[in-house]
């Protein structure tokens, strides 16, 4: 009889989980709270690492409907004049993928429902949310969409529920969350902004570009359908006045040149998981289960993925005796320590002299940004690092 892993949680991170271990000849029970596959997530950064490992499951993104492809990374003034800019083909030796794409989350769920639906190792329920586990055992009891409760016991079970976990809660793994002094803004822009650069500045506007100015700042991410501007605020003011104060401070434009549809606001903190793993059972979790990041960077979500990549293959190893449980919590633990040491630095960096309130090392920030222009192995380590082609994974899924 085949090992038997129940995942709950069935977002970008609960499908490929699901995918690696029946890849590698694991029963698994995939349940998801809603009655379909969806996401209410509006992370939207695939980075070249994430696409390189993708590919390996036949999920292409780059190729999807909508995916906006970003080949370089640009820091420009409030005159749009253009500070730094640091080319992705700088990574054409490390990656498939010398590119970042912007896309909804939701079309890695739409290519991954057919994935699911074609591998009898996989067995996915949705309207199946759990509300109760026993990690000892394991089991978890779950209530069905038709009000009864049913239990399932496996060899193992897998937090991918989100940040508010229910599945860490119940297995005893703590997790502590320090909130950021700012919340971040997003206003989503109808209008063209490449079209509205002024004639002096320089062409194109890239995918992804940081605004800098006034000791202010945004940053302006192109989807499909419109272009996202992120902002970081203290609260002081209402959020539609801060975005249109960045804009005014750190643009050449006025927020009504920008059509814009609607701001949403959210709280940004930093936090990991003491252990991946439960010491109360065969329990783990991972992705945002796992651990909190600011969205600078785009970086938690992919971080999430890389999560699964890494461990499902020993956790698959582990539940067939080839391998001793240690060499999962050994890899659960670099994780671990490449989120606190190396991951949440990078994005509190991004947005330095923003997120923290400090204007002086914004100019500092910008001094160094600069200053990768000039200097190709600097450019290219940055972008490794903003691309986490450093990721620990026990086995490269790139070239």
């Amino acid at each position: 009889m085949k090992p038997h892993a129940v995942i709950v949680g069935a977002g970008p991170v609960g499908v490929v989980a699901a995918l690696l271990l029946a890849g590698n000849d694991v029963d698994v029970t995939l349940l998801e709270r809603n009655e379909e596959l969806v996401t209410t997530s509006h992370a939207a950064t695939f980075h070249p690492s994430t696409l390189d490992l993708l590919q390996t499951l036949d999920i292409d993104l780059a190729a999807a409907p909508g995916a906006i492809t970003v080949t370089s990374l640009q820091w420009r003034d409030n005159r749009a004049d253009i500070r730094a800019e640091l080319d992705y083909r700088l990574l054409s030796e490390l990656t498939k993928h010398p590119f970042r794409i912007h896309l909804d989350q939701q079309a890695l769920l739409d290519r991954a429902a057919g994935l699911l639906a074609a591998d009898p190792a996989i067995d996915f329920h949705c309207g199946a949310a759990i509300v109760n586990l026993d990690p000892e055992l394991p089991s978890v009891t779950v209530l069905v969409n038709d009000g009864r409760h049913h239990t399932i016991t496996a060899d193992v079970v897998i937090g991918c529920d989100g940040s508010h976990s229910l599945t860490r809660r119940l297995a005893g793994i703590a997790l502590a969350v320090r909130n950021y002094p700012t919340t971040a803004l997003r206003a989503y822009a109808r209008a063209d902004l490449a079209a509205l650069l002024p004639a002096s500045a320089a062409r194109p506007l890239s995918g992804l570009c940081y605004f800098r100015g006034e000791d202010d700042g945004l940053s302006t991410l192109r989807m499909a359908a419109d272009t996202r501007l992120i902002v970081r605020s203290t609260g002081e003011r209402p959020d539609a006045v801060r975005v249109a104060q960045a804009i005014a401070n750190a643009t050449p434009w006025a927020a009504y040149d920008l059509a814009i549809d609607r701001v949403e606001s959210y709280q940004l903190g930093r936090g990991v998981v003491d252990s991946y793993l439960s010491g109360l059972g065969p329990v783990l979790v991972i992705g945002d289960a796992a651990h909190v990041t600011s969205t600078a960077g785009g970086l938690n979500m992919n971080s999430g993925l890389h999560d699964a990549f890494a461990l499902m293959p020993a956790v698959a190893d582990w539940l067939h005796r080839r391998v001793d449980k240690s060499v999962v919590a050994g890899i659960a633990e670099t994780r671990r320590h490449y989120l606190l040491e190396h991951v949440i630095p990078r994005t509190e960096r991004r947005v330095r002299g923003l997120q923290d309130n400090e204007h002086g090392s914004l100019a500092t920030h910008l001094d160094d940004v600069a200053s990768l222009t000039g200097d190709r192995d600097k450019a290219r380590q940055f972008l490794i690092e903003a691309s986490l082609l450093d990721t620990p994974l026990p086995l490269q899924a790139g070239l």
